[in-house]
This record gives C-alpha cells, sequence and structure tokens, in this order.
C-alpha cells in the first residue's frame, strides 16, 4: 500500500483514454478514500476482463524462491518492517501518522512493543495490516510487523550506550527519540529530511538541541512541514548517535557497517527483548 510511482503510472494510462480497475484492497494503495480513487478514473471491482498486476506489501513468492535457491528452509516466524501513515480517509495522512504513534508510545512506552503480533496491531495501521495478509495469504506462521522508523531506532539501540538521542535520516523521513536504558521511548520527533536537508546542518543541530530541552512542541513541528513532536519527560543523555542514507549531510556520530540493515538487526533486537526468539 501506498506509492507514488505506481499512482503516477495509473493516472497516465487513465489519461491516455485506457481502463485501469482495482479490487478495494488494492485501491487503498491510490488514497484511503475510495471516492479519490474513483475521482481518478479506477473502476473498483473484485472481477475484471483485463490484465492482472498483483500488488502486496511483501513478495512471499520472491522470498520463497529466493530461500529455496540457496537451500534454506522458510521460517515459522516472520518479521516486517513497512513505513506506514495509518488509514484516514478524512485527516492529512502526516498529521494522523504521528497521532498514531503517539497513542501507542503513550499506552506501551517500550520501543520493543512498538512490534507487533497479528492481535495485538491496531487496525489504523493498514499498510502493517495488509503485510500481515501479504505473509498469511502465502503461508501460515507467526507474524509480526512494526513501522521502518521504530525498527532502524531499535537497531541503534542495539549498538548504542542509552540512554542517547537515537536519529534516523531516511530517504523520506528522519525519526528521532530519546530512549532510556530500559529501551523506554521518553520522546520522539519525525520530520520531512528533504526539507532539513534545504534548511542544513545548522538548523537540524539546534531543532534537536531545543528538542532534548523540551523547547518545542507537535505544533511547532508540523507548521515546520514534519510530523510531528511528542516529548514525554526530558531525561539527560549520553550521546547522540545517528544512521540513514541521508546520515551523511549531519554532523553526527555513526555506527560501523552497512547502515541499510539496522533495520533488520532492529527487528531482530525486538523480538529478542520480548523473548519471541
Amino acid at each position: 500500500m501506498g506509492g507514488g510511482a505506481i499512482t503516477h503510472a495509473v493516472l497516465r494510462h487513465v489519461e491516455r483514454g485506457f481502463k485501469v480497475f482495482a479490487t478495494l484492497r488494492s485501491a487503498l494503495t491510490f488514497s484511503d478514500n475510495i471516492e479519490k480513487v474513483r475521482e481518478m478514473g479506477v473502476v473498483i471491482t473484485e472481477h475484471a476482463n483485463a490484465k492482472k498486476i498483483k500488488t502486496a506489501d511483501v513478495d512471499m513468492e520472491f522470498f520463497s524462491k529466493l530461500l529455496e535457491s540457496i537451500e534454506v528452509p522458510m521460517p515459522r516466524i516472520f518479521a516486517v518492517a513497512v513505513q506506514d501513515h495509518g488509514f484516514s480517509p478524512n485527516e492529512s495522512n502526516r498529521i494522523f501518522r504521528f497521532k498514531l504513534f503517539r497513542k501507542v508510545i503513550e499506552k506501551e512506552k517500550f520501543l520493543e512493543r512498538m512490534l507487533f503480533s497479528e492481535k495485538e496491531l491496531p487496525k489504523e495501521f493498514n499498510r502493517m495490516c495488509d503485510a500481515v495478509s501479504s505473509i498469511k495469504d502465502f503461508r501460515e506462521g507467526d507474524v509480526f510487523v512494526t513501522d521502518t522508523s521504530f525498527a532502524i531506532l531499535s537497531g541503534l539501540a542495539s549498538v548504542s550506550k542509552l540512554p542517547a538521542l537515537l536519529i534516523n535520516f531516511g530517504n523520506s523521513h528522519t525519526t528521532a527519540a530519546v530512549v532510556d536504558k530500559d529501551w523506554e521511548i521518553r520522546a520522539l520527533i519525525e520530520h520531512h529530511t528533504n526539507v532539513l536537508r534545504r534548511k542544513g546542518k545548522d538548523y537540524v543541530k539546534d531543532l534537536f538541541s531545543k528538542f532534548l530541552r523540551g523547547e518545542i512542541d507537535n505544533e511547532y513541528v508540523l507548521n515546520d512541514m514534519g510530523h510531528g513532536c511528542y516529548v514525554g519527560e526530558l531525561i539527560e543523555i549520553k550521546n547522540v548517535i545517528a544512521t540513514g542514507p541521508n546520515a551523511e549531510f549531519f554532523d553526527y556520530e555513526e555506527p560501523k557497517g552497512d547502515p541499510m540493515i539496522f533495520g533488520n538487526l532492529g527487528m531482530l533486537a525486538m523480538l529478542s527483548r520480548r523473548e519471541l526468539i
């Protein structure tokens, strides 16, 4: 679910006079508001005499063939991370995403609790729900799912001296959290990486300094074209650690290794801390 590239391709196809059909489940990749999907020119139906293009958040056939080719059996426990803005047909996804994060954090508190089992998963996280369905449609097993931001922050937490400010400068979002030695999330902020890159290093350093001092709030970040800010309790941190494909543009300490695997390491750490593996 979610994808600018496929949406633009569909719009071009319709503009050229061709028909596009989508099942109700698949249509949500274009918008949470089905009426807006219809306004794009997409016909919502469960059956159509047309070329079928299968969409899914997890391509289980690919992973099955990959594991088979290296003689590794398919596991019984799956952990997957997706970027989920939540199901919000009438409210900005940018605002709704952070509302969901705050709601869960205020209830669960600990970073590893941002990894959900199928039963624990809030239904508003519709992309996570679809990722679970993509796996369960292929085979049975225990499925756990989280947002990519929390997977990466967990990966950082597993290699950092806590308490610390952990930052992921992703391609789309920059997410940072103050995490204590027990992995409790004391504060969280999420912004758009492209906005921060335009504003520059000095602005980013000042933003995080204010964040650590509790001098900015949710409204401040929203007005700055970010997603939001939550400060539960101010604590002293030992260090600031950053990762992500855009971390090189900002002057923060980075752990060694490939930044693109911190999400994988994070999910393993989350499973381990919850004694699920």
